[in-house]
């Protein structure tokens, strides 16, 4: 019998950035999704736009945020890469200009006074930015100042915060990761086992190693015979496969940590004002810029989640 290891009890969760997201119609997308209970977080991708050369406007991106204010779950301030005053003045004028709640970035490389600025405002959920492209050697000093500052006033998000050893160590409320479906592409499937809280590299079609770990690949509702060979191939099979792992890691680094509650404050762009308290994390979102691989992961993990109550 195949012994199923969980990672499917809590919400769908996704990252959709506004650069990649902006002509997509959200209500549509989340009526979609195969999986009943979702959590979608709206990223500005003001990093991504730039890179692709697009322009993005406080205006279109506040419009954005406000029509599909009910699909997002929350959604961040437009970020000013190596600009923290003119990420101040965005996150203030989506405030007070357009009735909007986001969540506030602070950069790596950004003066910390800036964080303390925020600290001081009273927001108490923070984002923390540029992360990526930094040794972990850096990242991980400059995580620890972060969270000795924020001395239980705030907690965080981390943007594209996927460093196991991070999350090991660090609280974070919630993080997201872009790099979760990459790896099927490169032929490589990260394989999450929470017995011992540890990543196995699978290469596909390496008959030695699905023979090796067939249990594991089982245990992620997925039969090892459709990462065997290139005719039995199943790129649905390996999509599901990676949102199943990494939502095994977030099951894994919740219990490690305990439930996060975000601490009271004048600002929570979770609730928004609203009744609902915000849900205890960890919390992580899978970021994708299409919605083809968001359907096939909700479409796997709801299969999945029958699969595991069938008697």
């Amino acid at each position: 019998m195949t012994r199923y290891l969980g990672g499917l009890a809590q919400d769908f969760k996704a990252l959709c950035s506004y650069a990649f997201w902006r002509t997509k119609h959200m209500a549509e997308f989340v009526d979609e999704l195969a999986t009943p209970t979702n959590m979608i977080f709206g990223d500005s991708g003001a990093h991504t736009a730039r890179t692709m050369g697009l322009h993005l406007t406080l205006e279109d991106y506040a419009a954005w945020c406000r029509r599909w204010d009910r699909q997002l779950t929350l959604y961040a301030n437009l970020d000013v890469i190596g600009g923290p005053e003119a990420t101040w003045r965005n996150q203030k004028e989506l405030e007070d200009v357009h009735g909007l709640e986001p969540i506030p970035v602070f950069h790596t490389g950004d003066p910390w006074n800036y964080l303390e600025r925020y600290l001081d405002e009273g927001y108490t959920y923070i984002a923390l930015g540029k992360l990526l492209g930094n040794p972990v050697k850096e990242v991980l000093p400059w995580l620890a100042k972060a969270f000795r500052i924020a001395g239980g006033r705030a907690v965080f998000h981390g943007f594209g915060m996927t460093v196991w050893r991070a999350l090991r160590e660090f609280p974070f409320y919630s993080v997201d990761s872009s790099t979760w479906g990459s790896g099927f592409r490169f032929g490589v499937i990260k394989l999450f086992d929470p017995a011992t809280g540890t990543w196995t590299n699978l290469r596909m079609r390496d008959r030695a190693a699905l023979l090796q770990h067939r249990d594991l690949v089982r245990a992620h509702h997925i039969s090892p015979l459709s990462l065997a060979t290139h005719t039995t191939y199943n790129r649905t099979d390996a999509t599901v496969l990676a949102a199943v792992a990494w939502r095994r890691a977030e099951e894994y680094i919740r219990a490690r940590h305990g439930p996060i509650e975000i601490p009271p404050g004048p600002h929570n762009p979770v609730t928004r004002g609203g009744p609902q308290p915000a849900p205890p994390g960890l919390h992580l979102y899978l970021a994708e810029a299409t919605t083809t691989k968001l359907y096939r992961a909700a479409a796997g993990i709801q299969a999945a989640r029958q699969e595991a109550n069938t008697p």
